[in-house]
């Protein structure tokens, strides 16, 4: 605290000051000519920023020189020409939201600690389960600090579920199997390899010509593992796979999994909101055990903000991984001596945590200011980008010999809001997508990306080559936007093949 003001004088001057520094920083960044991405070279930044500087009395009201240097340098998702990860900029509500959180400094671990917080929470998750449409009045949900860790308390309450002894007794020997598509996140991977399932029990399913998890290959390798005495006790299905956005046929996976007895979850960080707040993917009515769907993709809530929904409940998830620890969920004595009925409330018990952040504050002020339509106009617009891009690359793949710029063509038609293609400059042999379109895939987008025109990404899927991967998030998108990012793409490609 500054030695002439209190801690409530101070909080305001700093709160008027940052108004004016952000509202200028994401007024800039809107524009055009502003570089979108950040600095890449570690060594420099890491001097500009005064990293090995901590001072021993503070620097004041120059910490706006900082908090400036880190705007400067940092990567734009205001922009519409962020076009890089699966998120964007935030909702100017949702920042609020953010705020808020950050002044209040609740801990959502026990009821007492943040009430409003854990009362949204709550009600929050019932909303956005019953949007989903595959559970019944049981289900409730919970924040986790992003898809990972969602996805990873997932699948410890499967295995307490499926095979309760091991809360206790660990798997003693046994094997235990985990069962996903080729093209799933990583996530799954690291929650077997971080609970002892251990990488050489997670089957990786193969996927259709679209990109989708094959329920009949699924069958096969579960029947082959319980052959191989092992128990299949998790399958994840993906709504929105992280290169090629697809989604699996959840329906049919639910009633493979069903026949094991394993346990259902559905990945849904991206993809969640098309079917929560748009029918471009679908749910079923039953057979989903727990889905995780991250707001703070496709919706606009500042990083981060993940729900984990379970089809039983908390109940479901304390009795996972609750111990019941008597000095911190104990609810409260009221005056006559008697306990309150507030450790039901608590809900840092059915997590493998104890302090968490209130995150659903911010999805609900959003909610609340914005309404319904906000988000599904939001995913809408999207949808609508994805199609207009896939369009424009088709329209450019005709057009090839006539532009004589290149080659295009699509990987797969865009399942929900990301587009995949290849553009090879006309100096790059082979008619075929190959390693040399992979090449010029890496080096277009490199130069690109250090232009600060634009920033961009590209991916790989099975044994295809490397392909531009554009997720569209942003509402600020147009097809101004996508045309510009074609134009630039072309363009590129001619400047580095012409020169050699």
């Amino acid at each position: 605290m500054h030695d002439s003001m209190d801690a409530a004088d101070e909080l305001q001057a700093l709160l008027s000051e940052a108004a004016r520094v952000f509202g200028d920083y994401a007024r800039q960044s809107q524009q055009g000519s502003r570089p979108i991405a950040g600095q890449s070279d570690a060594a420099q930044l890491r001097a500009r920023l005064n990293l090995d500087e901590f001072p021993e009395s503070g620097i004041g009201t120059r910490i706006w020189d900082d908090v400036q240097a880190v705007c400067q340098t940092a990567a734009t998702t205001w922009s519409e020409r962020f076009l890089y990860k699966l998120y964007a900029a935030p909702a100017p509500a949702g920042v609020l939201g953010e705020l808020l959180v950050a002044v209040l400094n609740n801990n959502a671990h026990v009821f007492r600690a943040a009430p409003g917080g854990t009362l949204i929470e709550q009600a929050v998750a019932r909303e956005l389960a019953r949007r989903a449409g595959c559970f019944d009045g049981r289900a409730a949900g919970l924040t986790f600090p992003g898809g990972s860790y969602a996805n990873m308390h997932a699948m410890v309450v499967a295995r307490n579920h499926v095979c309760p002894e091991t809360r206790r007794a660990g798997s003693q020997g046994g094997r235990l199997a985990v069962f996903t598509s080729a093209h799933a996140h990583y996530s799954i991977d690291k929650a077997a390899m971080a609970m002892g399932v251990g990488l050489d029990n997670v089957v990786h399913v193969p996927v259709d010509a679209h990109g989708r998890m094959d329920a009949a290959q699924l069958r096969r390798l579960m029947q082959g593992a319980v052959a191989r005495g092992s128990t299949p006790f998790f399958v994840n299905a993906t709504l929105g796979t992280t290169v090629l956005g697809a989604c699996d046929p959840v329906a049919e996976l639910a009633r493979v999994s069903a026949e094991f007895g394993a346990w259902l979850h559905v990945d849904a960080s991206w993809g969640g909101p098309l079917a929560l707040f748009a029918d471009v993917f679908a749910l079923p009515a039953r057979g989903v055990d727990s889905l995780t769907v991250n707001p703070h993709k496709l919706l606009g809530v500042p990083l981060q903000c993940s729900f984990l929904l379970v089809r039983e409940g908390l109940g479901a998830m304390r009795r996972a991984l609750g111990l019941g620890a008597q000095y911190l969920f104990h609810g409260d004595v009221d005056e006559c001596g008697g306990a309150e009925s507030l450790i039901g409330e608590d809900a840092g018990d059915a997590t493998l945590g104890c302090g968490r952040r209130p995150d659903a504050i911010k999805f609900w002020l959003m909610w609340r200011y914005y309404g319904t339509r906000y988000f599904e106009a939001r995913v809408a617009h999207a949808r609508r980008m994805a199609l207009a891009l896939a369009l424009a690359a088709r329209v450019r793949e005709r057009q090839q010999q006539t532009r004589r710029a290149g080659r295009w063509r699509l990987v797969a038609e865009p399942a929900g809001t990301c587009v995949c293609f290849w553009f090879a400059p006309r100096a790059v042999a082979g008619p075929e997508p190959d390693a040399q379109w992979g090449a010029a895939t890496r080096r277009v987008c490199a130069r690109i990306n250090a232009s600060g025109a634009m920033l961009l990404d590209y991916a790989a899927a099975d044994a295809r080559p490397d392909f531009f991967r554009i997720p569209l998030n942003s509402p600020a998108v147009s097809e101004q936007t996508l045309d510009q990012m074609l134009d630039l793409i072309e363009r590129t490609g001619a400047e580095l093949y012409e020169l050699e």
